[in-house]
């Protein structure tokens, strides 16, 4: 398939450049199209199941959020699966990845066996993070190499990010219009950008400069104060949270309650 080759490609140019980062979301998502190739080789083959397994979960998740490069929800990282690699994620599977990767990020930055840190991966799924109380929003994903400014929520970044979402998602059309999952990924687009004001022609039609040119007039009215709230959050997370808060979120506990029984 043209789409592993491309892929192949753009992984040695990044292992060339010494990009561990983009290496590590470029081999999931490798990963990803390779093993959606052989599935499709198995079936024009009628052959024995070889290939039947699935990708495992976090190099599903870590190629899609690679591609939407903004924190995302469960709902639209299956999604953007499904249209983009052909793949049903099952809710099931996304119970416990964030559980397992802060697992993992603990064994390797935590763990004082000889070798540990050499099990540390570049990239680990992690969770969204509320911008004021540094808690992990439920069921939006992120990727830990993002700068901390962008795994934040503030009042208005579940539709900034939407809008670079969308446009993210324009520029993989554009770049390869005519590969096999275009038009899946297209009725995504279409569904978004009924979303934003002129995008869609009264006729029904849209083309991808128009959705772009919609996105960023509405990313210009709202985007300079989700980005000054984020910094300013930024700036507190890292004066105040240690790295493994920083990318899994603080545990929000109760707080003593006064023993007025007992004195009473």
């Amino acid at each position: 398939m043209a789409e592993v080759t491309r892929l192949q490609q753009r992984l040695a140019a990044a292992l060339d450049a010494d990009d561990l980062g983009e290496a590590d979301r470029l081999l999931a998502e490798l990963s990803v199209a390779e093993r959606h190739r052989n599935r499709l080789l198995q079936r024009a083959s009628a052959g024995s199941g070889a290939f039947d397994a699935a990708p495992p979960i976090r190099e599903q998740v870590a190629a899609i959020l690679g591609i939407l490069s903004r924190p995302a929800s469960v709902s639209l990282i299956r999604d953007v699966a499904t249209a983009r690699f052909g793949e049903t994620i099952q809710p099931s599977r996304l119970a416990s990845l964030r559980r397992d990767e802060q697992r993992s990020w603990q064994a390797a930055h935590r763990g004082t066996a000889p070798g540990a840190r050499s099990l540390a991966r570049p990239v680990y799924v992690v969770p969204a993070l509320t911008f004021d109380r540094f808690a992990p929003v439920r069921g939006m994903l992120a990727l830990s190499s993002w700068p901390l400014e962008i795994r934040l929520i503030a009042p208005a970044s579940a539709r900034v990010d939407v809008l670079y979402i969308i446009m993210r998602l324009v520029d993989e059309l554009d770049r390869t219009p005519d590969s096999p999952w275009a038009p899946n990924l297209r009725r995504l687009v279409w569904r978004f950008a009924h979303t934003i004001a002129g995008a869609v022609e009264i006729r029904g039609g849209f083309d991808y400069s128009s959705v772009r040119e919609a996105a960023e007039r509405e990313l210009q009215q709202i985007s300079d104060t989700d980005t000054t709230e984020r910094a300013e959050a930024a700036e507190r997370a890292h004066a105040k949270l240690d790295p493994e808060t920083q990318l899994f979120g603080a545990t929000m506990r109760l707080a003593n309650r006064p023993s007025s029984e007992a004195t009473g």
